[in-house]
């Protein structure tokens, strides 16, 4: 009986996709038509959003096409414990080419969030899309690029209430060696409420073939409030599978302590296609995860979710 309910769970998540993309290849429907018309309404909000918010740093009327974009998220999630959940994420750049190219307006979600490095699934389990967007701490920031620096300064508030200021200032710096392509990020971050951290990460990536690339990285994140160290390593291949649909496998070693201890370890397979020209897209993602605390047994969820992207670029 649980493995029938699992395939109608499993079903009920891939039906969405298919009909997305059965709606996308049929022509001339008023379906169509009614969410063409959408988003070309919102893209164009966006563009507009973006020149208006340029002219008022710079004090220039910016007239060419913006490449300003949002993303909008959304899908459920398939987890033993839990059942079916669902989730959703708003993240945006609105880019303000007359202040130099420095400065951009970042919309980021599950801001509260610090690290990465000891996160197992995308989204929290547990919760409706409704509840996910209500529930979601987003955060608004002016982000500054100093090109002597090749750094970016992020200054803005965790929006709710009370609001929560911050500071985050990343440094870059890109390198190849030999056929490898060789990227190091340090981050320095401090909130008003939720402490200050910092963060270090290297990853290297080599192009196998046009098709195939392989990568792995390195993290590891201090946070103040915890007195917690987090550690993470991933080992990933990237596989162009057609001008519309990509896969990629990761393995994922967690670790945490200041002398690293193992915390839990998790693989998974994520397929992305492009569901309608380049600005509907969906995914499935079907993971394993063994946690420490639950004595390294294999826990299985699945996810499935359509992004929408909006913005001038994508009419």
């Amino acid at each position: 009986m649980s493995r029938c309910r699992k395939l109608l769970y499993s079903l009920a998540l891939v039906a969405p996709i298919a009909q997305a993309e059965s709606v996308a290849a049929t022509s001339e429907t008023s379906d169509k038509a009614w969410w063409l018309s959408t988003h070309e309404s919102m893209s164009h909000t966006v563009g507009e959003w973006s020149n208006g918010l340029d002219e008022f740093f710079s004090g220039q009327r910016h007239d060419s096409v913006s490449d300003s974009v949002v993303s909008m998220r959304f899908g459920s999630i398939i987890e033993g414990n839990d059942g079916v959940s669902g989730f959703f994420n708003l993240d945006a750049r609105l880019h303000l080419p007359n202040t130099e190219n420095r400065l951009d307006l970042i919309i980021e979600s599950d801001a509260d969030e610090l690290t990465q490095d000891n996160r197992l699934y995308d989204n929290a389990p547990g919760q409706t899309i409704l509840q996910s967007a209500q529930n979601t701490r987003f955060a608004t920031m002016l982000r500054y690029f100093k090109e002597e620096w090749n750094a970016n300064i992020d200054m803005g508030l965790l929006v709710e209430m009370p609001v929560d200021p911050f500071v985050r200032i990343t440094f870059n710096q890109d390198m190849a060696l030999g056929k490898w392509g060789i990227r190091q990020e340090e981050s320095l971050f401090s909130y008003y409420t939720l402490g200050y951290g910092a963060r270090y990460g290297v990853k290297a990536l080599r192009q196998l073939s046009p098709d195939y690339q392989f990568g792995a990285d390195f993290g590891v994140t201090y946070l103040e409030v915890e007195a917690e160290t987090f550690w993470r390593e991933n080992i990933f291949l990237n596989q162009r599978v057609s001008d519309k649909s990509k896969l990629r496998y990761q393995f994922s070693y967690l670790q945490e302590g200041g002398v690293p201890h193992a915390e839990s370890f998790l693989y998974f397979v994520e397929y992305q296609r492009l569901l309608y020209d380049n600005w509907l897209i969906g995914q499935l993602k079907p993971q394993m995860t063994y946690e420490r605390e639950n004595e390294y047994k294999s826990e299985f969820s699945l996810t499935a979710s359509l992004e929408v992207l909006l913005g001038p670029n994508f009419l």
